[in-house]
């Protein structure tokens, strides 16, 4: 497995409550893209629209080579999960009125897959202790 995309907000803005490995449809100019880690996944969420999950706001950087192969970088992005955990998600996200955010992209296999985590917003106090923990473990290690 190796390690694309992390997201390195999701920690500081959300509590991770549960995660799923999801496929991702993309074209061949973005999968060069990404393999090359010219993307970001920072400000990307996960929406449902019928029985189907996408992703909303990932940036794919057009590839170099692509000429007018080239998509928009920031079209929509299915997302390829079972029905049945679609369904699980989606019923829990709206119940509970949780955030889906994707949490990395790694490539596995020779295949890019997406970690989305259901996930719980920080209060601005929760931010606050989070940080003063890590403040605290950084002095630790310097002494």
């Amino acid at each position: 497995m190796k390690l694309l995309f992390p997201n390195k907000k999701i920690r500081l803005n959300y509590h991770i409550l549960e995660s799923y490995e999801c496929g991702i449809s993309l074209f061949g100019t973005e999968v060069k893209s990404l393999v090359k880690a010219n993307a970001s996944i920072d400000e990307s969420f996960v929406i449902f629209k019928g029985q189907e999950a996408f992703l909303i706001n990932m940036y794919v950087a057009p590839f170099e080579q692509g000429n007018i192969h080239n998509k928009d970088p920031y079209r929509t992005r299915k997302l390829l999960l079972h029905k049945n955990e679609i369904i699980k998600i989606e019923h829990r996200v709206k119940k509970e009125r949780l955030a889906i955010v994707p949490n990395k992209i790694y490539l596995n296999n020779g295949k890019i897959k997406v970690e989305i985590a259901v996930c719980q917003h920080k209060n601005p106090r929760d931010k606050r202790q989070d940080i003063k923990i890590r403040d605290i473990k950084r002095e630790a290690r310097r002494y």
